[in-house]
């Protein structure tokens, strides 16, 4: 397919194009895939099913209002919300959905006994396949590319990519005429791909698209596979020295055997995870005093309910389920390396894109701060999940890695 053929298919399509299918393909290979994992850890799907109409539309609406901010260009306040025109925010998308989600399935954590940090790994790092997906959208669209180059850099690529990574340049007054499919610049010049000055009107551009595609299924195998190899591969010698029976199990079994299939007493694991009703202390009469009394009371609710928080802790309770104490992939460590690692790659692609394609448009410092940040809060929540949280708030009967 050379470029008067892609120039041809510009004209005949508009912006819709194949974008809208790619993010399709991508959105539904995201479900399929978090559902797979569902199964495997034996979770309800219901939820998930419910899931897919309540924070589809959240999504859509913020990657919509992100996308279509614009310090420079600003546009009226209700086509922040046309997510069916062009301008579509990954960032705004994960910030909403994550919201909203973050409302769904904490009620479905609840209901369940099944940490919302389960639910998160579960499903957010498979974004990354529908990131990867709607990036092709992108090429379609000559969308999201990168520094300009000419188009000798790019003989590498296979043609039907290097013959669609451009741009027209052409006058402020120039048109596409929708009934002859040629374009008319200033002054009511014609040009068409047959006319050798229609060539200066075109520039190349590296395939960010392309970068960012394959990272992100790179990262994703590296988060859902790579990332608990480690972990379940990382005693080898620990277990063929203590484990009479390591030559015949399989480190399926074997990790079964040592961490799995422990099950500690359920009264002595309720417990360890009882915490003292602040409700009942504080509320018990609330209705019985002053109205104005009751605000004070709420007050110090709070107070002890904080202090509380802070001063629990579940060290015996995880010593009771890891008596080997074997160091354990912990539920939320694989969403948190998806904010870590997508951002750490997002802002490296940021360094060549114009300032119109940046997450944050036409403000390239704020934009370059807040992707930072982003990936410092990944960062955090990895150490977060990993070493802080296991130790001080887990609750006896629910599922994280293993039932608690």
């Amino acid at each position: 397919m050379n470029l008067s053929t892609w120039v041809a298919q510009d004209m005949y399509w508009g912006w819709f194009r194949p974008y809208w299918l790619f993010i399709f393909c991508g959105f539904l290979i995201t479900i399929l895939i978090s559902w797979f994992r569902f199964k495997k850890r034996h979770i309800p799907t219901q939820g998930l099913y419910i899931a897919i109409f309540l924070l589809t539309p959240f999504a859509l609406i913020g990657a919509s209002i992100f996308g279509k901010l614009d310090i420079i260009h600003p546009v009226q306040f209700y086509q922040l919300f046309m997510f069916w025109l062009p301008g579509m925010s990954i960032h705004g998308g994960l910030l909403f959905g994550l919201i909203a989600g973050w409302g769904w399935f904490g009620y479905e954590a609840r209901k369940n006994n099944i940490s919302i940090w389960v639910y998160a790994d579960l499903i957010i790092p498979n974004i990354l396949i529908a990131q990867a997906l709607g990036r092709w959208g992108n090429f379609f669209n000559h969308e999201l590319l990168g520094a300009p180059v000419d188009r000798s850099a790019l003989m590498w690529l296979p043609s039907f990519i290097r013959d669609n990574l451009f741009k027209w340049y052409i006058d402020p007054n120039g048109i596409i005429d929708p009934q002859t499919n040629v374009i008319t610049a200033g002054g009511h010049i014609p040009f068409d791909p047959t006319n050798p000055d229609f060539w200066n009107k075109i520039q190349y551009f590296q395939p960010i698209f392309l970068y960012e595609s394959f990272a992100n299924v790179m990262l994703w195998a590296v988060i859902v596979f790579l990332v608990p190899a480690i972990f379940r591969y990382s005693y080898y010698w620990q277990f063929k020295k203590r484990e009479p029976d390591f030559a015949t199990l399989s480190y399926k079994g074997v990790w079964d055997k040592w961490y799995y299939d422990v099950h500690p007493d359920q009264q002595t694991v309720r417990n360890l995870s009882q915490q003292e009703n602040l409700k009942k202390i504080y509320f018990k009469n609330i209705y019985k005093v002053p109205r104005w009394e009751r605000f004070k009371i709420r007050l110090k609710y709070l107070g002890a309910r904080i202090k509380q928080t802070f001063r629990s802790n579940r060290e015996k309770l995880e010593k009771i389920q890891n008596p080997h104490n074997l160091i354990i992939l912990r539920s939320g460590v694989q969403a948190g390396l998806y904010i870590f690692g997508y951002n750490i790659i997002r802002l490296i692609l940021e360094l060549q894109r114009t300032d119109q394609d940046l997450f944050i448009k036409n403000a390239r410092v704020l934009d370059y701060v807040i992707i930072s940040l982003m990936i410092l809060i990944g960062a955090v929540l990895v150490l977060f999940a990993q070493f802080i949280s296991v130790k001080k708030w887990r609750k006896g009967g629910w599922l994280y890695e293993k039932q608690y």
